[in-house]
């Protein structure tokens, strides 16, 4: 019997490339037109101090492209 995917709910693969592209490469204009991943840097590198890693890059290591 083949299983059925509620087609509502967005798969593992499109929520990462989501949250890659929300993260990495759309800029933010309450960031100073900065991506939150450039904005987290910049402000690591003013506070000299590393903010906590997320729990899991998993979705950025597979190749994964918009």
């Amino acid at each position: 019997m083949t299983q059925r995917r509620d087609l509502r709910q967005p798969d593992r693969r499109t929520l990462a490339l989501w949250r890659y592209d929300y993260n990495n490469v759309r800029p933010h204009s309450s960031l100073g037109n900065k991506t939150p991943a450039e904005a987290r840097r910049a402000l690591e590198l003013l506070d000299g101090i590393a903010l906590a890693t997320p729990e899991t890059d998993d979705y950025q290591k597979q190749g994964l492209s918009l």
